[in-house]
């Protein structure tokens, strides 16, 4: 069996250890190398994961014959000059979400991947979590009707490091939180965004550069109606990141999706709650999916014009709630 050969740009972001980790996991795949910008981090990533092939400089990463595939989890801003020498170096890549934090950067990332011929996969986990694969096919099977509504929560911890310095993230809880509930509904209705209203709550956390709560409401060509709760309202001491739920009302049902509850609680008396998943591990289910989509030349379940679509969204809701605004889509 040939393995995929990967290398991964920057550990910058949370997700990216638990992307090398599934890596090292499966037989079909082979962490290669590694890229980042902080030295420190590099060296505590390249041992932890057994890499021996470590670089500052990400071009030097691309141009090895003997990597097939990048998962590129830099800052969200750096990704599109990193996005686009990899698709020049004929590199198949996972970008984490937000794919960019301007649509035009966006547009030039999908357009370069799809000029040089590599596959552009979006890291929108949840479209590999079981859980949502299985409303997926509810829906398919018109279980509930004709979509009327969906609402949606993404709620989480501050993931601190640089997610809330606009120039590097692009904004804070709503840039972060907005895309995988965004992308869910429009995987959910196959329609677009129309239009876009969004308002800004006071921060939790007073000293941030960036919004910790948002609220947003959506309209979809369709008719359809959506909102999304989005926040980093959780405390510290939360034992997980947040939530992924969402409530879809058809006309003929209802359903409900918790993607996080299969859990075992642990309380002890005089320490914070421990919390177990054992649920989908859909950072796995996501690279698998991906081996597969590069080896029998397929299109990603969750493109790059996926990731650009979502962030055209949350844009537009960063749009609404500076104007008090509703914004009609496209932008």
């Amino acid at each position: 069996m040939r393995k995929m050969r990967f290398g991964i740009i920057s550990f910058a972001h949370i997700h990216a250890w638990g992307y090398a980790n599934v890596l090292k996991e499966l037989e079909n795949a082979e962490l290669v190398a590694i890229y980042d910008d902080d030295r420190q981090r590099l060296l505590k990533a390249a041992e932890r994961f057994g890499v021996k092939n470590v670089y500052d400089d990400y071009e030097k990463l691309l141009s090895r014959d003997d990597i097939d595939a990048v998962i590129i989890t830099s800052e969200n801003a750096k990704h599109v000059d990193q996005a686009i020498s990899a698709a020049e170096h004929g590199k198949h890549m996972i970008v984490e979400k937000p794919i960019a934090v301007r649509l035009d950067d966006a547009d030039k990332m999908v357009n370069v991947a799809k000029k040089h011929d590599v596959k552009f996969q979006t890291a929108f986990v949840m479209r590999y979590h079981d859980a949502t694969l299985t409303v997926k096919k509810m829906l398919e099977e018109g279980n509930i009707g004709d979509i009327l509504v969906i609402t949606t929560t993404n709620h989480g911890k501050y993931p601190d490091l640089w997610f809330a310095e606009p120039e590097l993230s692009g904004g804070g809880s709503m840039i972060d939180h907005t895309v995988h509930t965004a992308d869910l509904m429009r995987w959910y209705t196959k329609d677009e965004v129309a239009e876009v209203y969004a308002i800004i709550g006071e921060k939790i956390r007073k000293e941030l550069k960036a919004e910790d709560t948002g609220l947003i409401s959506l309209k979809f060509r369709n008719g359809v109606v959506g909102s999304i709760d989005c926040s980093w309202s959780r405390h510290d001491t939360w034992p997980i990141w947040g939530d992924v739920w969402l409530g879809i009302i058809g006309t003929e049902g209802y359903i409900v999706i918790d993607a996080f509850r299969p859990n075992v609680e642990l309380v002890v008396k005089g320490k914070p709650l421990v919390w177990q998943y054992f649920g989908s591990n859909a950072d796995k289910n996501m690279i698998l999916d991906f081996i597969r989509v590069v080896d029998e030349d397929l299109e990603p379940r969750a493109s790059g014009w996926d990731g650009r679509q979502a962030l055209e969204i949350t844009l537009a809701a960063y749009k609404s709630a500076n104007s008090g605004m509703v914004i009609k889509l496209p932008l």
